[in-house]
């Protein structure tokens, strides 16, 4: 029988895990006070509206699927307006899952989604306010066949792009920076498994997975991710010290150009748009 990957990303949206985030240890009312309050959602829709959906949608390999997890208890009109993406976006699927453990809830998302008769999955992972460049699912793909091809795959394997962009809606002044990271990112990051999902790209610490993961990292090539910085981080997302500042104008033409993100929306995103946007 030969070999049929499927690809498919998984985006958590305000689930309420039990653990892995900074407000997991909350107890349910508060943590559902704090995760469904409209105005954090309203911008977690603009983030994921904006940004992350659209970088999806301009996909120069269209073959995927993306599951946005998110918690039963989100309020009707939020699922309401999740699922009607899909009109937008056929790539994507729902799971919307009772609380429980991250790692649980991610490879029930990943599991239901699986096809039959496929032999491997190939599993990435995405926030809800960063991006991947156009050929993520395409280099993805490729690199995934090799892989499995040179006999590295039989055995949960993972691989992953460095090169990204960090983009701070806060800062008017030096809005972009260019970096690569000295291991797995969180993001253009994916790990192959058999289709039963033993384990996913969410069972450890990105800058952990090569430890327990054989892992393939890529550092070459133009910028695959956007990282995006703003005030609802879970987790510090400053530029790293060595980072490289790009003017703004090139950072917005490699939004559109790299990401199929229209600049002017993004501009949108920022309390105070820069002078030399475009």
């Amino acid at each position: 029988m030969g070999i049929r990957n499927q690809i498919i990303g998984l985006i958590r949206f305000s689930y309420p895990a039990t653990e892995g985030f900074a407000a997991s240890a909350l107890g349910d009312d508060a943590l559902q006070d704090m995760l469904y309050d409209p105005a954090r959602l309203a911008k977690r829709f603009a983030f994921l509206e904006t940004l992350t959906l659209p970088s999806l949608a301009a996909q120069t390999d269209p073959d995927f699927t993306c599951v946005i997890l998110a918690g039963s208890t989100l309020p009707d009109e939020w699922k309401d307006r999740l699922r009607t993406q899909a009109d937008r976006f056929p790539f994507l699927r729902f799971a919307f899952l009772d609380r429980m453990g991250p790692l649980a809830a991610a490879k029930r998302g990943f599991r239901r989604n699986v096809d039959g008769g496929v032999t491997h999955v190939t599993g990435f992972r995405l926030d809800d306010d960063d991006a991947l460049g156009i050929d993520y699912i395409e280099k993805t793909r490729d690199r995934a066949a090799r892989l499995i091809d040179g006999g590295f795959a039989e055995t949960p394997a993972c691989l992953a792009f460095t090169r990204g962009l960090y983009f701070d809606i806060n800062s008017s002044d030096q809005p972009f920076h260019q970096f690569r990271e000295a291991y797995a990112p969180s993001l253009a990051c994916a790990m192959i498994t058999s289709p039963d999902i033993p384990t996913c790209i969410y069972r450890y610490n990105h800058r952990r997975i090569a430890t327990f993961i054989p892992t393939y990292l890529e550092p070459g090539g133009n910028e695959m991710f956007i990282r995006l910085q703003h005030d609802d981080n879970d987790s510090n997302r400053s530029a790293p010290p060595h980072a490289v500042p790009l003017s703004t104008r090139k950072g917005a033409k490699i939004l559109r150009e790299r990401f199929g993100i229209d600049p002017e929306a993004a501009a949108r995103l920022m309390p105070t748009t820069p002078k030399d946007w475009q």
